[in-house]
This record gives C-alpha cells, structure tokens and sequence, in this order.
C-alpha cells in the first residue's frame, strides 16, 4: 500500500509540474516601451455623433504590467480614463477595450501600434459604440521625458 501510495503521490508531483510548464509566462514590456507617453490621437473617420473627423484628443497613457498581464492605462488630467488589455508580440501592440454589461453604450476599442521609432510609437485606434456606428483614428505616442 505504501508503494501504491508513493506512486500516487509521484502522479500527482508530475501532473502539477506538467501544469505549472504549460502555464503563458507574462511577457514583460521592455524597457525602452515601459513607461508614461503623451498621446495624440486625431479622428480621420466616423459615422457616430460621437465623434467628428478631425477631433484631436490628448491623454497620458501608461504601459504597465502586473504579475498576470500586460496592460497601458490612460489618464487625462490625472484621473484614469480606461485600462486597455494589452498584448505584444510580433513587434506590435495590440490594445483592447469594452465596457461592461452595465455600461448604457456598448463601446469596443481596439488600438494597433506598429511603427515603433526611438520615443515614438504610431498606430491606429477602431472605436465601436452599441455595434451601430464606428469610428476610425491615428495615434501617436511620443515617449514623456519628464514622467519616467
């Protein structure tokens, strides 16, 4: 029985580490992305009230990570806008964002950074509200000197 027992408890030993390998290890931001950046992003497209082509906007938007994701924060005027749930892979970042079933809009964002230069990034931004109208943007992130 002792014998039975051991080699239970050697299953048990090899299907724990077995889980614990196939777990996704976080990737990290590196360094030269980590960090606060001054946006700008600017309307080129839209058939939603919400928004007019040419509209410009400007927030502070922070890559940052936990133990469990990537994710970039925005602010403007030091209060938290939205969370972006964050994936980078490819030598492109890839940002997304809904609001919760209590949310009176239904709103999807999607953001696509794939130009990367020393201190600026440039992407795209989709906007969906209510899965009616989308609107279209450029974004460009320039790296905030004075906010590492």
């Amino acid at each position: 029985s002792k014998e039975a027992e051991y080699r239970s408890l050697v299953k048990l030993r090899d299907s724990i580490n077995k889980q614990k390998d196939s777990l996704k290890q976080i990737a990290n931001w590196p360094d030269e992305i980590k960090g606060q950046w001054n946006s700008k992003i600017v309307c080129t497209a839209s058939d939603c009230n919400d928004y007019v082509i040419g509209d410009v906007r400007n927030d502070i938007w922070e890559f940052a990570q936990d133990s469990t994701k990537l994710y970039v924060k925005v602010l403007n005027k030091n209060k938290l806008v939205r969370i972006y749930h964050a994936n980078y892979a490819n030598n492109q970042i890839l940002l997304h964002y809904s609001t919760d079933s209590t949310a009176q809009k239904v709103v999807e964002m999607n953001v696509r950074l794939q130009e990367f230069q020393p201190n600026r990034i440039r992407g795209t931004r989709s906007v969906s509200i209510d899965r009616q109208c989308t609107a279209k943007f450029n974004v460009e992130l320039v790296k905030s000197s004075n906010l590492r």
